[in-house]
């Protein structure tokens, strides 16, 4: 039988050795602990998901190097338990806990451990899988459906607004035009100066709409002279019922005489409400006094910048280099989104600025934006539209007669004779007597809207072609519809509520015979 111990031993090597091989193929980490919990068997993948080496681990006890600190009373008033009792409550059973790597960091992890019983004592084994790669692909899954939501939502408003707008614009559109004919005729100081403020009031709210529907609205980016001092005194405009509800008092220390920036100032007012409305609600639990300060500087380079600072907590220095990612927010939950201030960096970033947060004079936050330079100069207003020369008969198509009436009554001023009609089959069998020099067409109508009329007019009529302008009240997505329905020559487009001015403008564009 002697001659036979090597064979047998070399049987069982290779058994082991095969026991082994097949452990360490295993994707879970499988471990073995003695009656006392002392580790004598280390698989790699332990090896791999602990950070532990199977040589330095071997005869080391469970609790001390995979068990978290907070986990250990626990795990050891159950070994205890067991050796008391000869009871354990944990076998057989498939568990979610927390386990602990070589460097401290904890993990989530689940855990089957089974007894095993040889040469008559026993020991355990314990099946364990990293829940880390599910985990973080179930947080993403969950963020990516949070930004599929997010994006349903701001389409879902962005519908309802470019309704509101078109329903608040017609109005607006008739004040405006009544207001400026008014302060025209009016002989009474007084009564100009009452039409003078109704029509401010009035553009206001068109203003108003319009920053509303940038904000929620895809289109593309355009570029002009931005006056800083006067886009951030309407974007403060949009948030002033907040900012006085709120008890904030809103400082200003405004240079005059800026470099211009080139920019969107859609975009750029986005950027601004965002600032204001963020600094609105670190302040809302402070105590008072609650100051805001609105500041604009020009840059050492040439361009311009502004900053929001409040009196608020502060941004604490573990979010400071994520505040601008996207889904970070130190908002409760519920209160906001966390893509805002994401949104006002993509959006500087397109235009070659930058927005920091920096160490402000008030002691809560302090959001900079710096813009590059611009074309030069200094930001001023645009030159009033050169009054148009007159038209001999102009057809204006609008479902709403006062709109279509101020429109017509802005027309005459400008030396125009208008015929108003409220439908498509009117203003088709109207083109169809002859004798009109050009269109005037609201966007949005029964019956197919302004879209469908445009191509049947321009069928049967070709010569009306580039005498043809819109008329929208959703100033974000309309000028985009209108350029789609031509892509070759793109009829202008008139933005309500709309002045003289904007109307010679228009007529401009639709040159005559």
């Amino acid at each position: 039988m002697a001659h036979d111990e090597p064979a047998l031993l070399a049987r069982l090597t290779e058994a082991e050795a095969l026991k082994q091989g097949v452990i360490d193929a295993a994707l879970d980490a499988v471990i073995t602990a003695d009656r006392d919990c002392r580790v004598i068997g280390w698989n790699a993948a332990a090896e791999r998901i602990f950070g532990h080496r199977r040589d330095e681990i071997m005869g080391r006890p469970i609790g001390d190097t995979i068990v978290p600190p907070h986990h250990r009373a626990g795990h050891e008033a159950g070994l205890a338990r067991y050796h008391a009792t000869g009871c354990p409550h944990v076998l057989g059973q498939r568990l979610e806990m927390e386990a602990m790597r070589a460097d401290g960091s904890v993990f989530p992890c689940e855990m089957s451990i089974h007894e095993v019983k040889a040469a008559g004592r026993t020991f355990f084994t314990a099946w364990l899988r990293d829940l880390t790669p599910m985990r973080d692909a179930e947080a993403e899954l969950a963020r990516q459906r949070e930004r599929l939501h997010q994006t349903e939502k701001m389409s879902a408003l962005g519908s309802l607004l470019a309704g509101v707008a078109h329903e608040l614009n017609n109005p607006l559109a008739v004040v405006v035009a009544q207001t400026t004919m008014l302060e025209a005729v009016a002989e009474d100081p007084a009564v100009r100066d009452r039409a003078a403020r109704i029509h401010a009031a009035a553009a206001r709210c068109g203003r108003i709409v319009k920053t509303f529907l940038a904000m929620v609205r895809q289109q593309p980016p355009s570029r002009s002279a931005v006056d800083l001092n006067g886009m951030l005194r309407g974007a403060q405009e949009l948030v002033a019922y907040a900012l006085r509800s709120a008890g904030i008092a809103v400082e200003h220390a405004l240079s005059p005489g800026l470099p211009s920036v080139e920019a969107d100032p859609d975009q750029l007012g986005q950027v601004a409400v965002n600032l204001l409305v963020n600094a609105q609600a670190a302040l809302a639990d402070q105590p008072e006094p609650r100051r805001l300060r609105i500041e604009t500087f020009a840059t050492p380079d040439g361009g311009a910048g502004f900053a929001v600072e409040d009196t608020g907590p502060g941004v604490v220095p573990a979010m400071r280099e994520r505040i601008f990612e996207a889904y970070v927010t130190t908002k409760p939950l519920g209160a906001g989104t966390g893509l805002g201030l994401a949104v006002c960096r993509n959006i500087l970033g397109a235009h070659g600025g930058t927005i920091t947060l920096e160490d402000g004079l008030l002691g809560g936050a302090r959001f900079v934006v710096r813009l590059p330079p611009g074309g030069g100069g200094t930001a001023a207003a645009l030159p009033e539209a050169p009054r148009a020369a007159p038209r001999r008969r102009l057809l204006v198509v609008d479902d709403e007669p006062e709109v279509g009436e101020a429109l017509a009554d802005l027309l005459a001023v400008q030396g125009v004779a208008a015929e108003v009609v409220t439908d498509i089959p009117a203003a088709l069998a109207r083109l169809a007597q002859g004798g009109l020099d050009g269109v005037f067409c609201d966007l949005r109508m029964p019956g197919g809207g302004g879209g469908a009329f445009y191509r049947r007019a321009i069928a049967a009529h070709p010569g009306l072609r580039g005498r043809f302008c819109f008329v929208t009240g959703d100033t974000v997505a309309g000028p985009s519809a209108v350029a789609s329905l031509d892509p070759d020559k793109p009829p202008p487009v008139l933005e309500k509520p709309f002045g003289p001015a904007e109307v010679a403008a228009a007529l401009t564009t639709i040159a005559g015979p």
